[in-house]
C-alpha cells in the first residue's frame, strides 16, 4: 500500500494552521468608510472640521459619489460624523466609541447599500405590482388600503407608522401577485431596509413632503391594482420607486 510521505502526516495541526481563511468580499462603501475613518483617527482630519464635498472626495478615491454617500452615512450611524444636507460632514471624533445599538455591526450583518437594495426592488417590485393586478383578491386589497391608512398617519419619514406601513403595503402586493417567492425576496428585501443604514438614508435624503407623496403614490397603484390595470399598475409602482432612488442620489451638498 501507498504511503503518504511523512511531512503530511507527522504534524496535521500545523497543515492546519497553515490553511488560509476564507475572505468575504467587502463592499466599496465599507472600504471608503473604513479608509475616511483612519484618516480621521490619524488627527488628517482634526474633529470640529468639515470633510472635504463628496464630490471632491469622489474624484480623489475615483469612485462614484454614490459609494461617497454611503460611506459618509455609514460613518454618521457609527457616531464618527454628523451631517447636515447642504452644509457639510462634520467631524465629531477621533477615537472609537461603544456602539450600543449594534449600529455598526448591523451594517456587516447583510452589506447590501440602500441604492443597491433601490434598483433590486426597481427590478422585482414591477412585476409584482403587474401581477397583482392580475391575481388580486378582495383580501389583498383590504391588506393593501390599511397599509396606505397607517401609513397616511405618519408625520415624517421616520415615524414608526410610516416605515411599517410603507413595508406591509409593498409585502401585500407581492402576496397578492399570487407567487409565493416574490412575496419571500420583498420580505425579506424589506428586512435589510429596516437596517440603520437605509433609515439614514431616508432620514437625510428625502424631504418633508416624501410621506404624503408616498401616500399619493401608494393610492394610484392600488387603483390600477384593484380595477385590473395591468400596465397601470406597472407603471405607477415604477414612477414611485424611480421617485424615491431620485431621492436617494441626491448630494449630501445638495439643499
Amino acid at each position: 500500500m501507498k504511503r503518504l510521505p511523512p511531512s503530511r502526516l507527522a504534524h496535521p495541526e500545523k497543515a492546519a494552521e497553515a490553511r488560509l481563511p476564507q475572505l468575504e468580499p467587502v463592499r466599496l462603501y465599507r472600504q471608503i468608510a473604513d479608509l475616511i475613518r483612519d484618516r480621521i483617527d490619524q488627527g488628517l482630519f482634526p474633529i470640529g472640521t468639515l470633510l472635504p464635498a463628496e464630490r471632491e472626495l469622489a474624484q480623489q478615491l475615483g469612485v462614484s459619489r454614490t459609494s461617497v454617500r454611503e460611506a459618509l452615512i455609514a460613518l454618521e450611524v457609527s457616531g464618527k460624523v454628523s451631517i447636515r444636507v447642504g452644509h457639510g460632514v462634520q467631524i465629531l471624533e477621533a477615537t472609537p466609541r461603544p456602539d450600543p445599538a449594534g449600529a455598526v455591526a448591523g451594517l456587516a450583518d447583510r452589506d447590501i447599500g440602500p441604492i443597491e437594495l433601490m434598483e433590486a426592488r426597481l427590478h422585482i417590485e414591477l412585476r409584482t405590482a403587474e401581477l397583482a393586478a392580475a391575481n388580486r383578491t378582495e383580501a389583498d386589497l383590504e391588506r393593501m388600503r390599511e397599509a396606505i391608512e397607517l401609513q397616511d398617519e405618519a408625520e415624517s419619514v421616520r415615524a414608526p407608522n410610516y416605515r411599517n406601513g410603507d413595508r406591509n403595503f409593498h409585502v401585500a402586493i407581492a402576496r397578492a401577485s399570487g407567487n409565493a417567492a416574490y412575496a419571500f425576496v420583498i420580505a425579506s428585501l424589506w428586512d435589510n431596509l429596516s437596517r440603520p443604514l437605509f433609515n439614514k438614508f431616508e432620514e437625510l435624503l428625502v424631504g418633508p413632503d416624501r410621506p404624503a407623496k408616498t401616500v399619493e403614490e401608494h393610492r394610484r397603484i392600488l387603483d390600477a391594482i384593484a380595477d385590473g390595470r395591468e400596465a397601470d399598475a406597472r407603471a405607477a409602482m415604477q414612477k414611485h420607486l424611480d421617485a424615491v432612488l431620485l431621492a436617494f442620489s441626491r448630494g449630501l451638498g445638495d439643499e
